[in-house]
This record gives structure tokens, C-alpha cells and sequence, in this order.
């Protein structure tokens, strides 16, 4: 089996990435080394980023307009098209999710591209405003050279959903891949050369947490855009705040389920458990803290690790496998931590399935108590439950800690469960199911609290990649 080289890329070309990790990238089904980790210099990323500043500064893409950015997009998207199995394979590798999904997400990324430059054919580059007939245009523009970092738990995903649109706005970047993940966003940034998107365009760095501190420091990026964890996200808050540049930033949560004495104990039973277990468990909108009625509570843990014991434990290649392990050792170690912390307050830990002896594998896990609040955002397959009296409690309980991405409420009386969710401090709130799609083709959310800045959703998406410039002949004769 081969992998891509770790290569850098700069104005439209590929280099060899020249610093050593002196880490190895390693197959998270086995333990097994695959491949030696190799990040950018501090020179690469600054050429970079300077690759990316000349080609916002001199127009070469942005001047085109949506209209003759497209036919670039299109052909991005064939050449992600035809990319897909082996991005489907490599995103398998690097995140320890199933194949089965990881090829659901790959076969996806063309037609994410597609869907980026519709929207900005249909939201234009420009357009008349009512101004008592006088010549006043809306100009939407790009803000200039954005940075992308992008997760490991969906790696080629994120890295198509960022770039794509920022290409669509018309925005030149440089991608910064997870060090866990960085292989399928190498095959993207070659579908970008190949499909003839002008050099400096699509640039690439690879590298850890100082690579992507040198990228959002650069006083050249004007916008970032980056999902992963909380910490990070501060960090780069903090590195932007100065010189004020765009953010979007999508960061952890522990998502709350709330399920009703008057659920179907064996339907939510079974939407949980899905939804927990998504990704081997590293979804970033996955159900992580259950707080269920008193009345339910002991059924529900019974039905979940009824649930949960169908769960095919086994390789991510494999194309029967339903969970797979977790990316790297290091995110094992963090959630078998989480575990012991809430087993030392008092949680009694159901563990159910075999994992295999080696590998990364974490098993399907339950913290059962009266409070369990984790003290930090679970992502691993570990959920924890709750017992509550009252739905007012619920709330409050549900509201607390570190949340404001999702919510979840289960019921019979959906009125009911619809108020409630309104009440969650999240983004979004699903009632009675755990789908990892939208629940509208207009659907749009905010992170609230400590899950980020900004929101899901195409048409934000495209917006946060660009400004909005007012030209104009101003009106005579107005008092001020």
C-alpha cells in the first residue's frame, strides 16, 4: 500500500516537506508504523502564505468573477470525482473511521464543490441597490488570503467544504491539514493544480500546532477558518485579535440529549447509541451527555447497551466494520482518562464489545450516574447518562459546562420536545434522531458559548469568505 508524499505546496507546485517530525504516521486498526511525518519549514509556510498574498494582491482569481471561476470549480470536482476511492481509503487510514462512511464523504466532494460555485453564480459579484435612481452597487468581495486548518476526524470533508468555498468567494488559501490526517488533502491540492486553478491560488502547509501558529500570526492571512478542539480555537482568537482578522471557528461540545418520561425507550435507545457511536465516536455534533427521566433512565441504559453490543468492532478498512478505532493513540489515552475521572466521581462504566488487541480501539462505553458532567469535551466513543426529576433541572443541567453546538431532545409529544429544545443553548437541536445531515436544505446555525464563532451552513459559509463594498453616487443635498 502507498501513500501520498508529504509534500508542501507553493504557487502551483509540489516540494518535499523539509522538516522531520522524527514521528511516524501509524495505522490505527494495527499500531503499525505506515509512514515517516514531515511538516513545513518556517520558510515553506512563509512562501507560502506570500504565494497566496500575490495572488489576492494581483487579482488573478479574484478578478475573474464567479462566472469565469466556475468552470475552474467544475473541473476541481471531476478531479475529486475521480480521486474518490483512494481519498475514501486514506481518510479510513488516518481517522480510524469505517470505509463504508469515509466513501459516503469522498464520493460527496465533488459535489460540494458544485454546490459553492452555484451559490456564488447565484449570489453574484455584484449588484444594483434602490438609491432614487441614482448608480449604487453592492460589491461583495474577498476579504483577502485565508488560512484553513482542518480536523482529522473527517479529513478530506473539511479541507473540500473550506477550500471549495473560498475558491467560489474568490479567495485565494493555504490548507493546513491535521498532522494525524494529512494525506487526502495532498490529493486535493493536486486536483486543484490539475484542474488549472491559477498558481498561488490552492497553496498547502503541513505541520503541528507551530505550523498553524505561524500561518494565523502571518499579518498577510486575513481570514482563518479552522474546526478542532477549544484550546486551539482560543489560541487563534488570540493570535487574530490584533490585527482583527475574519474568524470562523468551529470547537468542541458536549452536546446534550434530553429524553422525556414519555419517549419510545427502544427508538431513543437506538438514535443515541447511532449517534454517539458516528465516526467512531468523533463527531463533533454527536449526543455526549444523556440526561434522561428518572422514570426512563434505567431502561434506556439497558436499551443502549443492547444497542450498543451490535456494534461490528473491527477494522476501518473493513467494509462490515459499523466502529472502528480511534484515530491515534493519543485520543485514546485522553478518553480512557475521561473515563477513569468520571469512574473516580462515582459514574459506574459499562463497557460493551470486544476491541481487538491492538489497534487504537477504544470500546463502545457507557458513564452511568447521578450528575456526570465531563470536565471537558468528550470525542471517543463515551457517553455518559444521567437521572433527572424535573424537566426545568434538565434544562439547566443541559445549558452548563461546555456546550452550544448541538442538543438533542426525545419524546412522544413532539410540541412538547420542540419548546424544550428552544431552550438549549445550541446551534442546533434534532428531535427524536441523530442524522448527521441537515434537517433543511435552508438549515443554517450559530456556535454559541465556547463551541466557536460563526456558523454552520452553505450560504454562511460563503458569506464568511467575503466583504461587502458599497460604490456609488451619493445623494445631493442631504442636511449631513
Amino acid at each position: 500500500m502507498t501513500f501520498p508524499s508529504p509534500c508542501t505546496w507553493i504557487d502551483g507546485r509540489a516540494e518535499q516537506s523539509r522538516t522531520d517530525d522524527g514521528a511516524s504516521l501509524r495505522d490505527p486498526n494495527t499500531g503499525a508504523e505506515l509512514a515517516p511525518s514531515r511538516s513545513s519549514s518556517s520558510e515553506q509556510i512563509d512562501r507560502a502564505v506570500g504565494a497566496t498574498a500575490g495572488a489576492h494582491a494581483d487579482g488573478r482569481w479574484s478578478s475573474l468573477g464567479a462566472e469565469r471561476r466556475a468552470p475552474f470549480l467544475r473541473a476541481l470536482a471531476d478531479g475529486l470525482d475521480a480521486r474518490a476511492d483512494e481519498i475514501a481509503r486514506l481518510d479510513a487510514i488516518n481517522s480510524g473511521v469505517p470505509i463504508s462512511v469515509t466513501r459516503l464523504f469522498a464520493s460527496s466532494n465533488g459535489d460540494t464543490v458544485r454546490s459553492a460555485a452555484d451559490r456564488a453564480l447565484a449570489l453574484g459579484d455584484a449588484a444594483a441597490l434602490p438609491a432614487d435612481g441614482r448608480d449604487v452597487r453592492i460589491h461583495r468581495v474577498p476579504w483577502g488570503p485565508a488560512a484553513l486548518l482542518m480536523p482529522w476526524n473527517a479529513p478530506s470533508a473539511m479541507a473540500v467544504k473550506k477550500l471549495g468555498f473560498a475558491l467560489a468567494a474568490g479567495a485565494s488559501a493555504v490548507m493546513k491539514p491535521s498532522p494525524a490526517s494529512p494525506w487526502s488533502a495532498l490529493l486535493v491540492a493536486e486536483a486543484a493544480a490539475e484542474a488549472g486553478i491559477p498558481d498561488g491560488v490552492v497553496n498547502l502547509v503541513l505541520g503541528g500546532a507551530e505550523a498553524g501558529s505561524r500561518l494565523v500570526e502571518d499579518e498577510r492571512i486575513a481570514a482563518i477558518s479552522m474546526t478542532g478542539s477549544t484550546p486551539t480555537g482560543r489560541a487563534i482568537a488570540a493570535a487574530a485579535a490584533p490585527r482583527f482578522a475574519k474568524l470562523r471557528l468551529e470547537l468542541g461540545s458536549n452536546n446534550p440529549a434530553i429524553v422525556l418520561p414519555d419517549a419510545d425507550v427502544e427508538v431513543t435507545a437506538k438514535a443515541l447509541a447511532g449517534g454517539a457511536m458516528k465516526l467512531s465516536g468523533q463527531w463533533c455534533e454527536a449526543p455526549r451527555r444523556v440526561l434522561a427521566s428518572r422514570a426512563v433512565r434505567d431502561r434506556l441504559v439497558e436499551g443502549l447497551r443492547a444497542e450498543l453490543a451490535t456494534l461490528r468492532i473491527g477494522s476501518s478498512l473493513d467494509d462490515t466494520t459499523t466502529l472502528g478505532p480511534v484515530a491515534f493513540e493519543g485520543r485514546r489515552q485522553q478518553l480512557t482518562a475521561q473515563r477513569d475521572v468520571l469512574a473516580a466521581r462515582g459514574a459506574t462504566i459499562v463497557e460493551t464489545g470486544l476491541t481487538p488487541d491492538e489497534g487504537f480501539f477504544f470500546p463502545p462505553t457507557l458513564a452511568v450516574g447521578e450528575a456526570v458532567e465531563p470536565d471537558s469535551e468528550i470525542f471517543g466513543p463515551l457517553l455518559t447518562i444521567e437521572a433527572f426529576d424535573e424537566a426545568e433541572d434538565a434544562v439547566r443541567r443541559a445549558n452548563s459546562g461546555q456546550v452550544g453546538l448541538a442538543g438533542y431532545v426525545f419524546s412522544e409529544d413532539i410540541d412538547e420536545a420542540g419548546a424544550l429544545g428552544a431552550r438549549l443553548v445550541a446551534g442546533e437541536v434534532k428531535v427524536n434522531g441523530t442524522s448527521v445531515l441537515d434537517m433543511s436544505p435552508h438549515s443554517a446555525q450559530s456556535f454559541f458559548g465556547s463551541s466557536g464563532i460563526g456558523g454552520h451552513g452553505d450560504a454562511e459559509l460563503l458569506e464568511f469568505f467575503l466583504g461587502k463594498r458599497i460604490v456609488g453616487t451619493d445623494a445631493p443635498g442631504l442636511p449631513l
